[in-house]
């Protein structure tokens, strides 16, 4: 077999938009799908059949009952498959997708196939890959959450950034836990290039979460096994205050991941 004839028999399938393993997820989740929704539509069509029967109809079964409550059950069935898929790519890919707009796509009498809840994935991907739109969605969600910022030669300064609590020691406040992770995320994929969980970042706000009276929340967190982030320090007005280990990369990433 020469190269060309080698090559000919290599099923190559370039219009794949999803792994094998995704597929795979995919194909056993519609298969469980297609049973219920197949059910449901068999009792949909066996009671609009007795329904034809006037000696039935409204005496023994009551079209806007029980008809309108399988009618319901379709629909919360294409729904459950909807965001069965959905959240598969959603929580594998880090990346947020906006559910409403696929429901809205089909009544209950649609038999809906994976294929086409990609369709509407990608098409909010928008030319995007999964990994690219993580990593746009990271940017967007930092740039958001800031509304001024200051770079002083290796360090960023976020003036009231984060809120805290003086109940029982100065602890950080529910409403800043949100701005953090965004800040953190942003960071992670600053500093390796891909969203990444960090021990140390994930203490510190363990650390702001416990408060004053159990941990030293105000000293200067410093880091050895980054390349790019030196310290982190918070103050009490909510100033926080990033050092990197060049101002490149402080300018990098306030033009990168800050500025609107």
């Amino acid at each position: 077999m020469n190269l060309l004839q080698r090559l000919d028999a290599i099923e190559i399938d370039l219009t794949s938009r999803i792994s094998q393993e995704d597929e795979k997820f995919c194909l056993d989740e519609q298969k469980s799908y297609e049973v219920a929704w197949g059910a449901l539509q068999n009792a949909y069509k066996s009671v609009n059949t007795l329904l034809l029967d006037f000696s039935i109809k409204d005496k023994y079964i009551r079209k806007y009952g029980v008809v309108s409550e399988i009618e319901k059950a379709q629909q919360e069935c294409n729904d459950a498959f909807i965001r069965a898929i959905t959240q598969y790519f959603s929580k594998k890919y880090n990346v947020e997708f906006d559910y409403s707009i696929i429901y809205k796509s089909y009544t209950f009498e649609n038999f809906i196939t994976f294929e086409k809840v990609l369709d509407h994935l990608f098409e909010q991907l928008g030319g995007y890959s999964f990994a690219e739109m993580a990593n746009e969605q990271i940017k967007e969600k930092i740039k958001e959450s800031v509304y001024k910022f200051e770079v002083k030669k290796h360090t960023l300064h976020l003036p009231n950034f984060l809120y805290f609590d003086d109940w029982f020691g100065i602890s950080l406040s529910y409403r800043s836990e949100g701005k953090l992770k965004k800040l953190f995320d942003a960071l992670m994929l600053f500093e390796n290039g891909m969203p990444s969980s960090s021990y140390a970042l994930d203490q510190i706000k363990y650390e702001l979460k416990e408060g004053s009276n159990n941990q030293t929340i105000f000293d200067k967190y410093s880091f050895d096994i980054f390349s790019k982030i030196k310290s982190f320090k918070t103050f009490k007005n909510g100033k926080v205050s990033i050092e990197f280990h060049s101002m490149e990369f402080a300018n990098e990433f306030a033009n990168t991941y800050l500025k609107k």
